[in-house]
């Protein structure tokens, strides 16, 4: 076999679990679908490696969302020899099982290799699933090296030669007696080797449903984050958003983060211009979303993107970034040079939980941050998480206060916000993850790993899925968010500055946005008898009278009214599907001490995962393995 000859699939994995109904179509959204651009990369790669385009073909599973029939009837008409499956998160746990299992009844000697952070379970999916080889980090120089290595040797079942992968940094697979190897994370491409969107390889994967292409571009004015901005009034500007990368990478380690590439590099800027001038002229694009996870961190590359992108008179936002990546001088660049919208990662307005997440810094400069966006004009969404270890009612209601005082500032009472509300879901590979297997909540063998990714299949960071680690009785659980926004709104009834005319635009904005969106009525949906929820939020939530009582008659009638409801709730059969409504070990207050620390390391539930870990030089052997697995990058 050659690279002539040889036939090669390219597959995304949906996140969502096989077998539920999509909550939302590919079509709805105010965002338009994110680029494959870790497949484009593959591409990118084999193209530098001698592979012709013959050689390979992209089937975009994720956007399809094609039924098990049609799976099997793509791979029996091109009939791979090697397929890979892009398994961008852990939830896409239940898909690959059904994905590799259609592939593997269909060409028996097909080679299956999964990338993506899924690969932080290589072990329980290799054993779990149709899966020959899983890549642990960047996928590029590994994925090559396995096409070669299967050139070479092409029967898939010889242990033999496929011990000569273990060579090979990131690879993982079984041996012959079903034990894992693993040489380390994956080599990363170098920064230069970067690639932007390849729009002609991502129409490729649609087959015959081109159509499905708008999915990928969403018009600017359907969606809050221009919608303060004046100059998206521009009649002459492209109606489209179109997305890019201009860093790969994160400079955080955060606690709860699943990361899936080692470091932080930026994106090429050589190509940037033609990318930008090929989606104005090919698909109405006037503003651009910058999907990094740290836009900033490197202030000298983002003045050149912000260049770049009021050059081509684009108005753009940047959805990943840091509140110690901008000062005010930074912000008022960005602002004359297109920027309408930043969302920082407040995560917490607890210093003691900001800390826990290891986001290496302080409550001030989140502040300062957002007042200056406040001041300078530039939209500034807030999204925060509540459910970390150590979190408790004082925490969530330090968290409100904060919510509060920004819109304060504002002018803008925080209902009309629609600010995000998110819980920690523990993923493997952070220590989050390792906190739960530590305290019993998350098992260690395989069929315990199996059983969770089962479980966490098509979960989100929503409500219903918080899995506790934090020791709090449910009945306070229940009852975080609804304090965080009580607070949020007492907080801005103290303050008292109401900025009408603002506060008329906002309401008028996230109310076109939020009827758009069909996640938003989930809550109300997607549980049994939600009575009561309902209620509170129609007539508590914001509300001036209620916003008068005493909490100490008040918060006690709303959590007891909420835990009411979890009862009847547990009532159903298809509540208990979720995770809040699942009975799991009973674990104690995180006492983790950390107001006399220095170091940002041992202040953050890493530090505490750390002291409870079996010392490195004990660790040997397929436990190391597990080590680096558990550990992530």
């Amino acid at each position: 076999m050659d690279k002539e000859n040889i036939k090669i699939s390219l597959c995304s994995v949906p996140v969502e679990g096989w077998g539920v109904r999509l909550d939302r179509k590919r079509s709805e959204g105010s965002l338009g679908i994110m680029p494959k651009v870790a497949i484009v990369s593959l591409v990118d790669a084999m193209k530098k490696a001698g592979f012709p385009k013959s050689s390979y073909d992209f089937y975009d599973i994720d956007m399809l969302y094609p039924s098990d029939e049609e799976v099997k009837e793509y791979f029996a008409s091109y009939k791979p020899d090697v397929v890979g499956l892009s398994a961008v998160v852990s939830t896409s746990y239940s898909q690959v099982k059904r994905i590799s299992s259609i592939i593997r009844k269909e060409l028996p000697n097909c080679w299956i290799v999964m990338g993506g952070n899924l690969s932080a379970c290589s072990e329980a999916v290799l054993k779990s699933t149709n899966i020959d080889l899983s890549v642990v980090g960047d996928g590029e120089i590994a994925w090559i090296k396995i096409l070669n290595h299967i050139m070479e040797n092409p029967d898939r079942n010889n242990f033999q030669s496929k011990m000569k992968l273990e060579e090979v940094r990131g690879v993982a697979f079984l041996d012959k007696d079903k034990k894992i190897n693993l040489n380390g994370f994956a080599q990363a491409i170098p920064a230069e080797d970067q690639v932007y969107p390849d729009y002609n390889l991502l129409k490729s994967g649609l087959k015959d449903r081109p159509e499905e292409f708008n999915n990928y571009l969403k018009v600017a004015s359907e969606t809050h984050w221009f919608g303060f901005d004046d100059r998206a009034k521009d009649k002459n500007r492209g109606k489209n958003i179109g997305q890019i990368f201009s860093s790969k990478g994160c400079v955080a380690r955060c606690t709860f983060c699943q990361r899936s590439t080692k470091g932080f590099r930026v994106q090429p800027l050589e190509h940037l211009e033609n990318h930008l001038k090929f989606l104005k002229k090919n698909y109405d694009v006037g503003y651009i979303q910058i999907l990094d996870e740290n836009f900033g961190s490197n202030k000298k590359h983002a003045y050149q993107v912000a260049d770049i992108l009021h050059k081509h008179n684009l108005l753009w936002f940047a959805a990943g970034i840091r509140c110690t990546s901008t000062n005010r001088d930074d912000l008022k660049y960005y602002k004359e040079r297109g920027c309408s919208a930043l969302k920082y990662g407040v995560e917490s307005g607890s210093q003691k939980i900001l800390d826990m997440m290891e986001k290496v810094f302080s409550i001030k400069d989140v502040y300062n941050a957002l007042s200056s966006c406040i001041e300078i004009g530039i939209h500034a969404p807030m999204a925060v998480m509540v459910g970390m270890p150590g979190e408790d009612e004082e925490t969530v209601k330090q968290t409100g206060e904060f919510i509060g005082t920004i819109a304060g500032k504002l002018g803008v009472h925080p209902q009309h916000l629609a600010f995000d509300i998110m819980w920690a879901l523990p993923l493997p590979g952070t220590p989050l993850w390792e906190y739960g297997e530590q305290v019993g909540v998350i098992g260690k063998g395989d069929q315990d790993v199996i059983d969770y990714l089962t479980r966490v299949s098509d979960a989100g960071t929503f409500k219903r899925y918080y899995i506790n680690l934090s020791g709090a009785p449910i009945s306070e659980v229940l009852f975080w968010d609804y304090l965080l926004r009580f607070e949020a709104s007492r907080t801005f009834r103290k303050i008292n500055n109401v900025n009408n005319e603002l506060t008329k635009r906002y309401v008028n904005v996230h109310k076109g946005h939020l009827t758009k969106n069909p996640r938003h009525s989930l809550k109300y949906r997607a549980l049994k008898f939600t009575k009561i929820t309902y209620l509170i939020d129609k007539f508590c939530v914001g509300n001036k009278i209620f916003d008068s009582i005493p909490r100490s008659i008040a918060y006690p009638v709303v959590k007891s009214l909420l835990y009411f409801e979890y009862l009847i709730q547990k009532m159903f059969s298809s509540n208990r599907a979720n995770s809040i409504f699942m009975t799991s070990k009973k674990v104690q207050r995180l006492n983790h001490k950390i107001d006399n620390e220095r170091s940002s390391i041992k202040r953050s539930l890493r530090g505490h995962v750390i002291k409870n870990r079996k010392p490195i030089a004990d660790i040997v052997g397929v436990e190391k393995i597990r080590h680096i697995l558990r550990t992530g990058l």
